[in-house]
């Protein structure tokens, strides 16, 4: 398994590669699988030493399809669903708006735990994360 994060995660444990974006933009390869477990709603809102950008989540996935992924790749993604709203700086909870533009480069092949309408429900300081399984839109 290899991470990328902001912060410099370190470990004694042979069996993982970690780094940093910028040192993977050294030394950048492609994955067969991208595993983004309540990460990518924090893209650009600056809380883990990332860059503010009102839209890092948007481009995270972007350079996931174009950059990140094998053409035969595919992402298991979990985000929190409600309406749309961002709890600064922690997080953003996407909803009918945010949801379609987070996925638009991306086919869902299957999902788990998927409810439409919870995209109007409101779950305060935190909402519900259910599963996607994506390919890249080609």
């Amino acid at each position: 398994p290899t991470t990328i994060e902001y912060n410099k995660i370190i470990t004694d444990d042979p069996r993982l590669t970690v780094m940093t974006p910028d040192e993977y933009e050294k030394n950048p390869k492609k994955f067969d699988v991208i595993l983004s477990i309540s990460s990518i709603e924090h893209d650009g809102l600056g809380r883990y030493g990332d860059p503010i950008n009102p839209n890092g989540d948007l481009e995270f996935m972007a350079i996931a399809k174009n950059e990140l992924i094998k053409e035969s790749g595919h992402m298991i993604l979990a985000v929190p669903i409600g309406q749309d709203a961002v709890t600064w700086n922690l997080h953003r909870i996407y909803g009918r708006i945010r949801f379609p533009l987070l996925i638009k480069d991306w086919n869902i092949i299957q999902e788990f735990g998927f409810n439409e309408a919870k995209f109007d429900g409101k779950f305060g300081y935190y909402a519900y994360q259910p599963i996607f399984y994506l390919a890249p839109r080609r």
